[in-house]
């Protein structure tokens, strides 16, 4: 990728953008692409981690590489592969003010920095799923490849190079052209997200009828 970005800013041999300067366009263009992908709607980022409450802990600290939460569940201690999900659903700050002290279940959620607060505060031990995309790292060697899909690789030294020659004052139109057929991609796969059925409105209350 740093070889096709240096070929298309006519600086092959790194003598004006460094190889440093170009790494950095590199991953700073993958963190976009994952953006646009999650945008997308696309579960290629989707991590799940579990953990057990502990009666009167209403903290519990997330995932170091969490970028957004998908969807948060609790289930009856050792009942996940065969009972249903009970969901946690987030609520605002004000919100709070209704269950300060309140002990049960969870059935609400609230972040705070670094950590995720759980109401009602647990009483009892349950299981909580925490399925999330993840941020992913930066390419550092050579020989790293980047977490996206395989067909999305070009865009990522496109959108390098266009921001080099943004910083340079150059003109971009040549390499805008390649970068909107990306783009037009990603929009065909942000209305028509899955293949194996038409689309469908999901009732998001009432009934628990599809």
């Amino acid at each position: 990728m740093r070889t096709l970005t240096l070929d298309w800013l006519d600086d092959a041999n790194a003598t004006y953008f460094s190889t440093s300067t170009v790494n950095l366009r590199l991953n700073l263009a993958m963190w976009e692409l994952q953006k646009r992908l999650i945008s997308a709607n696309k579960e290629y980022f989707l991590e799940c981690v579990k953990t057990s409450t502990v009666s009167g802990q209403q903290a519990y600290a997330l995932p170091t590489d969490m970028l957004q939460i998908v969807r948060l569940e609790w289930y009856n201690t050792g009942t996940s592969a065969t009972s249903m999900s009970n969901k946690i659903i987030p609520m605002t700050p004000n919100q709070r003010d209704l269950l300060v002290n309140v002990t049960g279940d969870p059935q609400y959620y609230s972040m705070s920095k670094n950590n995720i607060l759980l109401w009602p505060i647990p009483n009892r031990i349950v299981e909580v799923h925490l399925e999330y995309n993840y941020q992913t790292v930066f390419m550092s060697a050579d020989s790293d490849i980047p977490d996206m899909p395989a067909q999305f690789h070009e865009y990522i030294p496109i959108l390098a190079t266009r921001d080099c020659l943004i910083k340079d004052g150059r003109p971009i139109q040549p390499i805008e052209q390649k970068l909107q057929e990306y783009e037009t991609l990603l929009k065909q796969m942000a209305v028509q997200r899955q293949a194996d059925s038409p689309r469908m409105v999901v009732q998001s209350s009432g009934d628990w009828s599809w």
